[in-house]
């Protein structure tokens, strides 16, 4: 991390000048601290890949989603993004499942007819719905495209991802779907239409469906365990606005101020 530190801020995207708990600079504490080995940390002008990272992606499924797009490899890109005349988009079906127990005990079910033009979907892995949210967006597909070497599908949920996963997924959907998100009224065999030139992300059904499927109430999630859950989730923000505590945001400054003794 000092080495990367040292990187960004030679390249000036960081302040070095900023004050720490140290007592010196953040440039101070990381001074003369280079990388050795740059095919581990590559320097800031040499990435290893260009335009990485991110894309904020928005439609009818939430209102706001980021895509892993760093991990989009090339048989990624050659099945689902180079249909020609219709490079960066793709449409698929979608295959949904409430929380990763639901997802486990399915992904093989054969009745599911789970093929290469499929979009695995999890829900209810939320602040709300998990509750705390979970690294649960990362699925695979089932065996049997595994063994074809179909090695990720194009998924699509309310929690979050690891970083070290290589699955191109759309994650941290917000609002989620225990809140009356988009994704609650998905259905497996919906089609979903996923444009990243224009950051869309849209199950392709009426509006007049999505308000009737409105009638049946949100896909249910499991009880509040502890009183801390029941506060967490009645307190909690989405995702979209960072998954924080909303009561919390007014005392961020509280440190300036020396707190009151209790004995």
């Amino acid at each position: 991390m000092p080495a990367v530190l040292s990187e960004l801020i030679a390249a000036g995207k960081v302040d070095g000048s900023v004050a720490t708990v140290t007592g010196r600079t953040l440039g101070e504490n990381v001074a003369n601290r280079v990388a050795t080995d740059r095919e581990v940390i590559r320097p800031y002008d040499q990435p290893l890949k260009e335009q990485a990272g991110f894309l904020v992606l928005s439609g009818n499924l939430f209102d706001v989603a980021i895509m892993k797009t760093s991990v989009i490899g090339p048989d990624f890109r050659a099945r689902y993004l180079s249909q020609p005349g219709n490079e960066g988009c793709f449409e698929g079906r979608a295959i949904v499942f409430d929380g990763s127990d639901n997802y486990h005990h399915r992904i093989d079910d054969p009745a599911l007819d789970i093929d290469e033009n499929c979009i695995l979907v999890i829900r209810g892995a939320g602040v709300i719905g998990w509750p705390g949210s979970a690294e649960v967006t990362n699925m695979q597909p089932p065996a049997a495209l595994l063994q074809r070497g179909i090695q990720s599908l194009p998924t699509i949920g309310d929690g979050r991802q690891s970083g070290t996963s290589d699955s191109p997924s759309i994650l941290n959907a917000s609002p989620e779907s225990a809140v009356g998100g988009g994704l609650a009224w998905l259905r497996t065999g919906d089609t979903i239409r996923i444009d990243l030139n224009h950051g869309r992300c849209d199950m392709l059904v009426s509006d007049e469906e999505i308000a009737r499927r409105k009638g049946e109430g949100v896909p249910p999630v499991p009880a509040s365990q502890t009183p801390w859950e029941e506060i967490y989730r009645e307190k909690v923000g989405q995702l979209g606005e960072g998954g924080v505590l909303d009561l919390a945001l007014k005392y961020r400054r509280t440190s300036e101020t020396t707190p009151r003794h209790n004995h």
